[in-house]
């Protein structure tokens, strides 16, 4: 084609070289112009230029095969017409997305990550990574290549997400495990911070049994139920009525606090230098778990207490 006619112009200077055959296409203006009209009056709402949307096709395409203009004319113009919306920040195709598309991917990932938690911690999570660049990557959404039906397309990604989360959890519950099991083993610490413990012995354990009560009752109670009574963060997440990786964050909170409740309380008690606070404290995360099942079994510290 010598002359482009005008879209024709936006599309062809980006087309990879496997879909070059599409610029030699006689009808090719009018198909654009085409695709374009049913992608608007799709989204008469967002606002895209012609140009931004064409270069983002044009990217996309793949080879045009023996039929080019039925291939065009097969693609789901106003599902990349959306997506090419919301990867440029236009506000109104990103609330359609999260209108028309986000929802109907919640019974497939009910079948992964059962709970209605899970379900909208995963359609949370996979919503920033559709959105959002990361470490100067282009957000997911920009992958969708009109393929098929965006529909399908953020089924099996809102799918792998779950089953990423779930993973994780579950890498992280055994993490949780392994880190209990070091910190009831003979030996762990040092001979002079074993001295400092036992000059500082009641200090410390006053300083995290207030630490300890000043958690709300819900991290108190599933604190317990962990430590205490053994139960695993899927069946506290059943009592809750919740998925087992929040449970996982509630637990890991609750010791974050406990061990900043306690630092604080202890650099208020006791006249120590900073490093010698580093060195009392240096091996206590290792065996947060094991002092605290300790506390929580002869304090009964739980829900309401």
């Amino acid at each position: 084609m010598s002359h482009p006619s005008p879209l024709a112009r936006l599309l062809v200077p980006h087309l990879r070289p496997e879909a070059r055959g599409y610029a030699a296409l006689p009808s090719l203006e009018t198909v654009l112009a085409e695709l374009l009209a049913s992608a608007r009056a799709a989204w008469p709402r967002v606002r895209l230029e012609d140009a931004v949307f064409l270069r983002h096709l044009a990217e996309r395409l793949s080879s045009p095969g023996p039929e080019p203009e039925r291939t065009l004319r097969a693609l789901p113009a106003a599902d990349l017409f959306l997506a090419c919306a919301c990867v440029h920040g236009d506000a109104a195709a990103q609330a359609a997305l999260d209108a028309h598309f986000l929802p109907k991917v919640a019974s497939a990932v009910a079948r992964v990550h059962p709970g209605a938690d899970a379900v909208s911690e995963v359609c949370q999570v996979l919503r920033e990574k559709l959105l959002t660049s990361d470490s100067g990557q282009p957000p997911r959404l920009a992958g969708y290549l009109g393929q098929g039906p965006l529909a399908a397309w953020l089924r099996a990604a809102a799918v792998r997400t779950a089953l990423n989360l779930r993973r994780s959890a579950q890498r992280q519950a055994r993490a949780e495990e392994e880190a209990l099991a070091e910190a009831t083993l003979p030996g762990g610490t040092h001979p002079e911070l074993e001295l400092l413990r036992q000059r500082h012995r009641a200090d410390f354990q006053a300083a995290l049994a207030e630490a300890l009560a000043s958690l709300p009752s819900r991290e108190r109670t599933v604190l317990r139920l962990h430590l205490v009574e053994g139960l695993s963060l899927e069946r506290i997440g059943t009592a809750y009525r919740t998925h087992k990786s929040t449970v996982s964050r509630w637990l890991a909170h609750a010791r974050e606090e406990v061990l900043a409740g306690t630092r604080s309380r202890l650099a208020e008690r006791l006249r120590l230098s900073s490093g010698e606070l580093h060195s009392f404290l240096r091996d206590v995360p290792a065996q947060l778990d094991q002092s605290l099942s300790a506390l929580l079994a002869s304090t009964g510290h739980g829900e309401g207490s």
